[in-house]
């Protein structure tokens, strides 16, 4: 039986998280206090386009790498880990050189899609928006390697700073929809180059085992992700936008801008949070799935039920006071958007409890699970909106949440098994000797 009892709350595990939400924290209260003044310097069209140009960023980041960077925490040695840093950096660049060929040639079609002409004004920054997502998070899980928690906060601090702060002072200036995308790729720029800074040191050492032979040799003994996990991972990233796309498409543009408004402020802090968590949950039950496999799934058990410890009254304070809470915060024009505000945050409490347990499938041998729930989830989500499009938008609110219930607890149940039924004859090499040797980089980089 779990009992709160079992975990260390002063142990690695919830050092690492709050060190991580050191930053994202600083990050999320920067972009709270900025919002309202965001609103005032900015039309909805401005949003609009930002909106379009991050949702896009959202799906192509996604798969520019073609999720090597995920196998970054997987090898044994450093080495063969910095080969599929450059692996992926180079798929990167391969991928956005091709992408901004794509958007010379059908540029036209692309803003007739987006259905707006500003689009077609910052289309083309779309391919290094797209390059600095993907070398982040390629920085990003070479930094966890490390154990590197405390770098990965200021870089997530430097991120949210630099997005808000460039978006004000270019508003201030009198800049349009320009001003929110430049933010918003001056803060990918300074997240990248702190993360960059604080890992160098540790690249350095291992550059003599790169090479092309070891290259191409990471690149086919990790081929499952492109092949598996790329496509699992697009359906999931293109899943979160068609809600929006359905309410954009059947419902008022009044509506449109309250449901996005409503899905960002509700998402943001339990994203920050999740996000945090699954970072470092990954490399433990890298640990666990090598010297323990038998404590993963308890362990699991346990991270589940501390997160809806946080969830529940989260879900409880919108759904008792959402519309008080939009209008004193947002103003009267935004009550509606806490009506929304009740059922959303169901369904983000849900997902903020299943969501970052799902490093679990991760790992190699459960890369097919994590895939087929993810193209299930896409086409069920994608059928039942459109099936209650011609309802009101409340009744499309609740049937998306009963959705997300039924589909996360099954999601919640994939992982449970992938942690009692392993395919040992897929199993990497122990990530034992990965922490060990995170760790001694860990030390030496903060000396």
């Amino acid at each position: 039986m779990f009992t709160f009892r079992k975990f260390n709350f002063r142990g690695e595990f919830f050092k690492n998280v709050i060190t991580l939400m050191t930053g994202t924290i600083a990050a999320q209260l920067f972009t709270v206090a900025v919002s309202p003044i965001l609103t005032r310097l900015y039309t909805p069209a401005d949003f609009g386009v930002l909106a379009l140009f991050t949702a896009m960023n959202a799906v192509l980041s996604i798969v520019a790498a073609a999720r090597y960077e995920t196998a970054i925490m997987l090898p044994r040695d450093d080495g063969d880990a910095l080969n599929i840093v450059v692996l992926s950096g180079a798929i990167t660049l391969i991928f956005v050189t091709l992408l901004q060929a794509g958007i010379f040639v059908f540029e036209a079609q692309i803003v007739a899609v987006a259905d707006t002409p500003l689009m077609g004004k910052w289309i083309h920054a779309l391919p290094l928006s797209v390059a600095l997502t993907s070398c982040t998070q390629i920085m990003v899980f070479w930094n966890n390697r490390g154990k590197r928690f405390r770098q990965l906060a200021t870089a997530r601090a430097l991120h949210g700073i630099g997005i808000g702060s460039t978006q004000c002072l270019l508003g201030y200036g009198g800049a349009s929809s320009i001003g929110l995308i430049i933010g918003h790729i001056t803060g990918h720029v300074l997240g990248l180059i702190a993360l960059v800074k604080a890992n160098l040191a540790s690249m350095a050492e291992q550059r003599h085992f790169v090479s092309s032979t070891a290259v191409r040799s990471n690149g086919k003994r990790y081929r499952r992700f492109p092949l598996f996990s790329m496509w699992g991972a697009l359906f999931d990233s293109s899943a979160t936008q068609v809600p929006l796309f359905v309410v954009a498409s059947f419902y008022s543009a009044s509506e449109t801008g309250l449901f996005g408004f409503t899905v960002k402020v509700l998402s943001l802090p339990l994203f920050l949070i999740s996000s945090a968590i699954s970072e470092v949950l990954y490399q433990k039950t890298t640990q666990l799935d090598s010297t323990s496999p038998a404590a993963l799934g308890r362990y699991i058990v346990g991270i589940f039920i501390l997160l809806g410890c946080i969830a529940t009254p989260f879900c409880a304070l919108f759904m008792l006071y959402g519309v008080e809470i939009f209008s004193f915060v947002f103003g009267q024009n935004w009550a509606r958007a806490g009506e929304f505000a009740g059922p959303l945050s169901v369904a983000a409490g849900v997902r903020f409890m299943v969501s970052p347990l799902s490093v679990v499938l991760n790992l190699n041998h459960n890369v097919k699970k994590a895939v087929g729930w993810q193209v299930t989830y896409f086409f069920t989500l994608t059928g039942v909106l459109l099936l209650c499009s011609q309802q009101s938008i409340s009744f499309l609110l609740d049937a998306f949440v009963a959705h997300e219930i039924v589909l996360f607890a099954l999601y919640f149940g994939i992982i449970l098994r992938a942690t009692r039924h392993r395919n040992t004859g897929e199993s990497e090499t122990p990530a034992v000797d990965v922490l060990a040797t995170g760790q001694a980089m860990s030390s030496a980089s903060t000396k």
